[in-house]
């Protein structure tokens, strides 16, 4: 983990918010041929909220000791871990371009403003220094889901109808937060989902399928197309061998094969390629992410699905 990053959340765990300015912004969001487009919206909100907001997102950096960890498309949600990575990796550069417009976006004036927002975005700034807190919060502020919602208070021994009021419902959790360029990330799937993280796998799937074509070390590269598809667990896979790269190493590439012959695991050649099917398809991932691991201690062999170097 690099110590600038250590510093930050050190600096974030000691900071006392107390004098830091709240902001509170709705994220809409719009897909074209599957590109997100952000735009946002400014919502006023009382000092009882500020306070509950304020606290929310404080409470997520200081109620509890963190390990921090790179974001990786294979690793797992951890209660003790942050996931952290560069903001201007991730599409919250576009929603922090839109908060930047300021004053210039438009402020809620009536209920209606409010549905259909996709997340929520506490800001907090002082002297120069901002922080955003971010929730998901597309299902509950659906237009079609709203209506068919009642809600009710237990007032006076009796239970109250809210027909007649706005109620506008939000889940007040943080799942990532971002200061000075980097993101941490408490809740992965969420952050993933905000930010259209299954697009960009699915852009990297075409960019290795592309360099196995370009490479001509495969077979039938469609087999693989086809399998992976839009399968999020799949993509995770060949994002991480794209990002490994294990794949352009002709070493690693000739010992792969090597092994493999020695330890019968199951793939064949063919003119010198290796040949991929539809039934072998979750092998070869496996193989190219470097995820058939041996146990030092009684050279039991795994099939890992998220693994961390250690040396």
């Amino acid at each position: 983990m690099p110590n600038n990053v250590q510093k930050k959340i050190a600096h974030l765990r000691q900071t006392e918010f107390k004098d830091w300015v709240i902001t509170l912004w709705l994220v809409k969001r719009r897909l074209v041929e599957q590109i997100a487009n952000y735009s946002v919206l400014r919502v006023d909100i009382d000092m009882k909220l500020q306070n509950k907001f304020k606290n929310t997102l404080t409470d997520r950096i200081q109620g509890k000791s963190y390990k921090l960890e790179e974001y990786d498309f294979l690793t797992a949600d951890q209660d003790d871990h942050l996931l952290t990575i560069d903001s201007a990796e991730t599409d919250f550069k576009k929603i922090q371009e839109a908060i930047n417009q300021g004053l210039q976006n438009h402020k809620a004036e009536k209920y209606e403003d409010l549905l259909d927002s996709w997340a929520f975005v506490v800001k907090l700034e002082y002297d120069g220094e901002i922080l955003y807190g971010v929730r998901k919060v597309n299902k509950l502020t659906g237009a079609a889901k709203m209506a068919k919602l009642s809600y009710f208070i237990f007032d006076n021994h009796q239970l109250t109808d809210l027909e007649d009021k706005k109620v506008f419902t939000l889940d007040t959790s943080i799942d990532f937060f971002v200061y000075d360029g980097t993101t941490f990330i408490a809740n992965k799937k969420e952050f993933e989902s905000i930010l259209n993280f299954r697009q960009g796998m699915e852009n990297n799937r075409d960019a290795v399928l592309k360099d196995f074509s370009e490479l001509d070390i495969f077979t039938d590269i469609e087999a693989i197309r086809k399998t992976v598809g839009s399968n999020i667990r799949l993509l995770r896979k060949i994002s991480a061998i794209q990002k490994s790269g294990y794949y352009k190493n002709k070493d690693f590439m000739g010992n792969l094969i090597k092994i493999n012959e020695q330890r019968s695991w199951g793939l064949s050649l063919q003119d010198n390629q290796i040949v991929v099917t539809e039934e072998n398809v979750e092998l070869v991932l496996t193989l190219l992410n470097n995820s058939r691991l041996e146990s030092p201690i009684n050279h039991e062999i795994f099939d890992a699905s998220v693994k961390k170097k250690v040396v």
